[in-house]
């Protein structure tokens, strides 16, 4: 059959025996699972053995990409891969974008299953119909950045993923970066491929992508990009990227820092930091980051980064007192592939054990001082897996076994640290949907109007409601929360906002707010049937999106996890000092004050909205028969 959108190919690499396969796409999968997250999601569970060592060889990683990258779509340009991953011992997503996407489907293929391990350092080679497992020992060693310079060089233009040290040295918080600048991998995916001896992913492409029906896609680009052209804020976004939606400065300053609030605001940015923007292929907004420091130790330093806001998050740890000292530690983490949320958040816990005298030079080996100096040691000793550093390698839950009665202080989910504080932000979906992902706590909780913004009003709400697809028998039970002081219930509505996630990431859509806004059910639809011509409708692509969550939530049950595992952190239930305030934990609109019976409340409407069973939180059989996954059982 002739392709369109989707290229057809699955590329299957085996490390062990130096082996390289090509399969098809069955159509059938496609119309059930659509592409990108969904198709990843099916094929590992195909694949996968459960309770496996995740960096043992037999842990899988694929990756793949959605049917509307390497078009013109405004914002396709998704990358996801899933696989078992270290930190949590679950299987789950990560996504990231840049050009690796767009150069796998031009080079012919939506998706690459790695299995295996290489007896030595090698990277993946996939240029069209060359492809080529290379040897790698002369990267081995180096840093994402000078890895991703070797390969430009070596190979011009050219998408990549590629680990650095802290990946080779097996940490769990290691993560990749696509193109030295776009986050790949919370929970340890690199460290997977560092068990495979995998330094890096190299993808081009010149084949193009056949679109079924040109004219209907060129009427609704038009129509797509004159919208985004006169969006009012395009501009500001052009300026600023994500900074404009996350003011830092502001943050800073209401906690009582305002020396460091002063050195994260949008006129500082734009005139001590800012070197030019970056966009993914198709983006129309470039919301990437290039940054230079111009004065202090560290002048001529170039970083590369999704957003500034990243590196301006470091200033959460006491010791980073200015903002070079900030972008040269987030640089550094960067380039050793690790999780800077991680890194700020773990430090600044060691910080507070230290004041409490739990922790001391004898039992870590530390002479502790909260400043840059400090914070760069123990990057070098996590990395490097040095002395204390290497219990800190391990992540949360090995820090937790190796020292009493610490555990519950931890602000962690599943093995990883809380992104979404919500007795700041109050409980939305981002904060809910932490809880009940199987991966934990990540960036890319459920976003949906508790997100982008809505406000109270009703009306907004169910506009939103009804650009994301929710049915509107469902709309009724999200305005019916079991208390009447809330306004809505985040419980049954986080369903729906993973299920909004799913759809976009299995597109390869962007997620982010200023791209998200700009998509509907509806519109998504249109524009898969005009690229692929496989005719669905939203319902389907909706039906696909559920279908794909029921199946990372059976392959988990695997695995072990169930309801038991779905827990709001101890601490969320104790105020937060914030400046001079304490900040409690509320519901979204704070009208309530949200107690653990409430919380296990919102917990039972989000399974019984997903059609789960409430006592073990997992798919139910007529669920399971009703979405056709009882093979995967």
């Amino acid at each position: 059959m002739e392709w369109h959108g989707y290229t057809g190919n699955i590329l299957n690499v085996n490390l062990t025996d130096n082996k390289i396969s090509i399969t098809k796409e069955n159509l059938e999968d496609l119309r059930q699972f659509i592409g990108g997250m969904g198709m990843n999601c099916k094929l590992f569970a195909e694949r996968f053995k459960p309770n496996i060592d995740p960096l043992s060889a037999e842990n899988l990683i694929i990756i793949g990409t959605g049917p509307l990258v390497g078009t013109a779509t405004p914002g396709a340009s998704r990358t996801v891969g899933i696989s078992r991953f270290p930190a949590t011992g679950a299987i789950a997503n990560s996504c990231g974008s840049m050009s690796f996407g767009f150069q796998l489907k031009h080079a012919g293929f939506d998706h690459v299953i790695i299995s295996g391990s290489a007896e030595a350092p090698v990277y993946l080679l996939i240029w069209d119909d060359h492809i080529e497992i290379c040897d790698a020992r002369q990267l081995w060693g180096s840093d994402i950045v000078e890895t991703h310079d070797a390969l430009i060089k070596k190979y011009d233009s050219c998408g990549t993923i590629a680990i650095g040290q802290a990946g080779e040295n097996l940490v769990f918080s290691s993560l990749t970066l696509i193109d030295r600048t776009s986050t790949f991998g919370r929970g340890g995916l690199a460290a997977i491929m560092g068990s495979k001896n995998l330094k890096a992913i190299v993808a081009k492409g010149s084949k193009g992508i056949s679109i079924a029906h040109p004219k209907e896609f060129n009427k609704l680009y038009n129509n797509l990009f004159e919208r985004i052209r006169n969006y009012p804020h395009r501009e500001s976004w052009h300026e600023l990227g994500m900074l404009r939606s996350l003011p830092v400065g502001m943050m800073l300053k209401a906690s009582g820092q305002k020396k460091k609030a002063r050195q994260c605001t949008d006129r500082f940015y734009l005139n001590k930091l800012k070197k030019r923007r970056i966009a993914c292929p198709s983006c129309p907004m470039g919301d990437k980051d290039i940054l230079e420091l111009k004065e202090g130790d560290f002048t001529g330093l170039i970083n590369y980064t999704s957003s500034v806001i990243n590196p301006f998050l470091m200033f959460i740890f006491e010791g980073l007192k200015s903002y070079t000292e900030a972008i040269k530690t987030f640089d550094l983490i960067n380039r050793y592939g690790l999780d800077s949320l991680t890194m700020v958040s773990l430090l600044e816990f060691c910080n507070k054990l230290y004041k409490k005298g739990i922790f001391t030079k004898e039992n870590t080996g530390i002479e502790w001082s909260a400043d840059v100096n400090t914070f760069i040691q123990l990057i070098e000793m996590i990395t490097h897996r040095q002395g204390f550093g290497d219990i800190l390698a391990d992540g949360w839950n090995k820090l937790a076994e190796t020292y009493d009665d610490i555990g519950e202080e931890m602000l962690v989910v599943k093995g990883l640290d809380v992104i979404f504080e919500p007795r700041f932000l109050h409980l939305g979906t981002m904060e809910f949907e932490q809880v009940v992902n199987p991966k934990g706590a990540h960036v890319a909780s459920g976003g949906s109007p508790t997100y982008v913004g809505a406000g109270s009003s009703k009306d907004k709400f169910i506009a939103h409601f009804k650009r994301m697809g929710i049915p509107e028998s469902a709309i009724k039970r999200l305005f019916s929360p079991p208390f009447p002081e809330m306004i809505i219930n985040v419980g049954r509505l986080t369903r729906y906002s993973e299920d909004w996630y799913t759809v976009l990431t299995s597109l390869g859509l962007c997620a982010r707010a200023q791209m998200n806004r700009f998509w509907g059910l509806e519109s998504a639809s249109e524009f898969y049937n005009a690229i692929t011509g496989i005719e669905i409708s939203p319902e389907d692509l909706r039906m696909a999106a559920e279908r794909t969550w029921n199946l990372m939530k059976i392959m988990n049950m695997k695995e072990g996890f169930s309801r038991k595992d779905d827990k709001f952190p101890k601490e969320w239930f104790k105020p937060l000092k914030f400046g001079v305030n304490e900040l409690e934990f509320i519901d979204f609109f704070g009208e309530i004050k949200i107690t653990h019976d409430i919380a296990n409340q919102l917990l039972d409407d989000y399974y019984d909205e997903r059609g789960w069973d409430n006592e073990n939180g997992l798919p139910t059989q007529d669920k399971i028969k009703e979405l056709g996954l009882e093979k995967y059982l």
